[in-house]
């Protein structure tokens, strides 16, 4: 027994002489510095979010009942919608804008509007001014509820640039479109339109900044 512990020990340090040299690392990794709070994402969904998504154009009259034998049933058992509905902001589109052409009338989300009224790039200092200026509803998705007296606090903002525009100076609709798309369970996806990921929903939403959507707000 004592000579199994012998070896044990000298693999141990074996282990440890050839770790130190190598640069690694012996200690838990460390939490991300980026990652938000639930609270704080969920003051950034609600100031992005809607309770309006368009999607397909093609798609023509459906009461949204989920018949079994719609025409727009698709064959996985999904169906095709033109336009989601909701009571509470509860999607981010991922499109900057979607034009009909008809009563249903032409979309344009409201922080593509909010955050780049001129339709161009804007700077980090532009960006935090727009962004506080959205406002906030408590959307649907995450558990608990927070009042936005504060707004949206500044970490939080910094949070949300470095994942749009990474460590540029300046970010444009279009890149803000695409890295919204990439929070997206399945970024490949090619949506309703051919376009990409049509919306996010909380829960892509705040695993993408570190958050934990699952986690009680108090």
């Amino acid at each position: 027994q004592s000579t199994a512990c012998v070896r044990v020990c000298v693999c141990v340090c074996m282990l440890l002489a050839a770790a130190i040299p190598l640069g690694l690392s012996l200690s838990p990794p460390a939490t991300s510095a980026s990652a938000l709070s639930t609270r704080d994402a969920c003051l950034l969904f609600g100031a992005l979010a809607e309770p309006l998504v368009h999607l397909d154009p093609e798609v023509g009259a459906c009461c949204h009942s989920a018949c079994s034998d719609c025409e727009w049933r698709l064959p996985d058992g999904g169906y095709r919608f033109d336009v989601l509905k909701a009571t509470k902001p509860k999607w981010v589109p991922c499109y900057l804008r979607r034009d009909f052409g008809d009563e249903r009338g032409c979309h344009e989300p409201r922080w593509a509007s909010a955050l780049f009224p001129g339709g161009g790039e804007v700077t980090r200092a532009q960006f935090g001014e727009a962004l506080a200026g959205l406002g906030f509803e408590m959307p649907m998705g995450p558990r608990g509820s927070v009042g936005a007296d504060g707004g949206v606090p500044e970490s939080a903002a910094d949070a949300l640039w470095a994942w749009l525009a990474g460590d540029g100076d300046a970010l444009t609709p279009e890149g803000a479109r695409t890295r919204l798309q990439a929070m997206a369970e399945d970024p490949q996806a090619e949506g309703a339109v051919g376009e990409g990921p049509d919306h996010l929903v909380w829960k892509e939403f705040a695993k993408a900044l570190g958050a934990k959507p699952f986690e009680m707000i108090v």
